[in-house]
């Protein structure tokens, strides 16, 4: 299916390396997490806006059509048609975390990787996207479609950049998005995040009081760390209690400080539709403080919890499920805090074809609601699927598979991409089969080999779907 033409586009597209690599570490400096306070065209804050302003810019010196939708998001265009190809992706990133090698906002480039947030998840796709553009344009490729590229500004809390550039622009009839795996992931799970909260009696029994328990920084990133501070009696021992119970876990460290003694428990961050990829420090912390054995007050609430969300398969809640296509249910508890009589906490499930947003929620209901638990926040996404055969998904494995030689399958993942907000579009990498998942995680990077694999593979997908095979000078074919 290689299109005559194609390889001048190709060989630009190497040319632009140390270009790339530039750009990329520029971007990755941008520190473009969602933060406080909004303001004029900045509705998720001034570096995320700081970021839309500066992958603009560069379009509108390539010679590319800009757009700005009041900070929400961005496009640039090139060429001219009927039908519109669009390419979806996103600047915001979630937040670093700790325990990183490398600055996280400076793009170190060390060999041949380039170290950043946001290096894979999604600023090194954005640059291989327009790098890819921009070969075509300079080539001089006709195109029988109008290509879009379209940045979004909200991905990883909550999608309002979409909501709002669709009611301002039209959908383009086709497209991908650049923010998962190769060779091309055509169905994506269902998703619902939930916010579940409950009061408690917050007085001591027997004499050990827990004064707060926190952990987790975003629903959809499983927790690194997570705390506990207590104040006791010298007669209660729980000291001694704590040590027996954690014995020389080297997750787990123990403070005391006059009365107080602060408990913390060390995770590792992995993206929540991966769980099996980290360690959930929250799940782990509840699971000491159920074991010192305390009745009433939030101990209760405690215990309920390590009883039905011990880890992420949802076995205990009565949500576990699994299909041919999809694959199996996962369950992250993301977030959780604790104090002055209240509790709340952030479930982020991701869940495949064979089960509903309503049938979990209704089992959770069951499994918590009777310890006073309820469901005071939601929402979710179905799930996303295009068969193998529909020719969007068969065009863009050929694009994939003419840069590599690897015929492997479409896969299915538990992330949601903006592959839903297209409708008749699917995730299309950057991430190359058998490279470690790196996205939400410490020491993220790209390497130099894959992002430019990337950007050629774009490139022939742009080709083919909207040049159809021909260049200016050569007429039409």
């Amino acid at each position: 299916m290689d299109l005559t033409g194609f390889a001048p586009v190709g060989a630009r597209i190497n040319q632009y390396q140390d270009e790339m690599i530039l750009w990329l570490r520029e971007l990755i400096a941008i520190p473009s997490v969602k933060s406080s306070p909004a303001g004029p065209d900045a509705p998720f804050g001034p570096e995320i806006a700081r970021a839309l302003e500066y992958v603009l810019a560069w379009g509108e010196r390539e010679g590319f059509r800009a757009q700005n939708f009041s900070g929400y998001a961005g496009h640039l265009e090139y060429g001219e048609g009927e039908e519109d190809l669009g390419v979806l992706l996103h600047l915001d990133v979630v937040p670093a975390g700790g325990g990183w090698q490398y600055p996280p906002f400076q793009g170190v480039q060390v060999g041949d990787r380039i170290y950043g947030r946001g290096a894979v998840d999604d600023k090194g796709p954005a640059v291989a996207v327009l790098y890819a553009l921009k070969a075509l344009k300079d080539e001089g490729i006709r195109l029988a479609r109008k290509i879009r590229v379209i940045f979004g500004c909200d991905e990883e809390s909550g999608w309002r950049c979409m909501d709002h550039y669709f009611q301002k622009a039209p959908k383009p009839v086709l497209g991908f998005v650049p923010d998962a795996d190769f060779p091309l992931i055509h169905c994506e799970k269902g998703f619902v995040a939930l916010t579940l909260q409950a009061g408690y009696n917050p007085s001591p029994a027997g004499g050990l009081e827990l004064l707060r328990v926190t952990g987790g920084t975003r629903r959809n990133v499983v927790p690194e760390s997570a705390e506990a501070l207590l104040t006791a009696d010298s007669g209660t021992g729980v000291r001694d209690r704590l040590q027996a119970v954690c014995a020389e876990d080297p997750r787990v460290t123990l403070e005391k400080t006059g009365g107080r003694i602060r408990l913390q428990v060390k995770g590792e961050a992995a993206h929540a539709s991966l769980p099996h990829l980290g360690e959930n420090a929250i799940t782990h912390l509840l699971a000491i403080l159920a074991a010192l054995g305390e009745k009433g007050g939030p101990w209760e609430l405690i215990t309920l919890l390590t009883k039905n969300i011990p880890d992420f398969t949802g076995k205990d809640l009565g949500i576990a499920c699994r299909d041919r296509i999809s694959g199996a249910l996962t369950c992250n508890l993301g977030t959780f805090a604790m104090g002055d009589g209240e509790v709340q906490l952030e479930l982020d499930i991701r869940y495949p074809l064979c089960i509903d947003e309503k049938t979990i929620t209704q089992r959770i209901n069951e499994k918590l609601g009777g310890g006073g638990f309820e469901i005071t926040g939601r929402h979710g996404l179905p799930p996303h699927y295009l068969p193998a055969e529909s020719p969007l998904v068969k065009t863009l494995l050929a694009a994939y598979q003419e840069e590599t030689g690897d015929f492997s399958p479409p896969l299915a993942i538990g992330g949601r991409t903006y592959a839903t907000a297209l409708g008749n579009g699917v995730a299309f990498g950057p991430n190359l089969p058998g490279r470690p998942q790196l996205a939400h995680q410490k020491d993220e990077y790209i390497q130099v080999a894959d992002l430019m694999l990337a950007a050629r593979i774009y490139g022939r997908a742009l080709f083919h779907l909207a040049a159809g095979g021909f260049r200016k000078e050569d007429g039409e074919k």
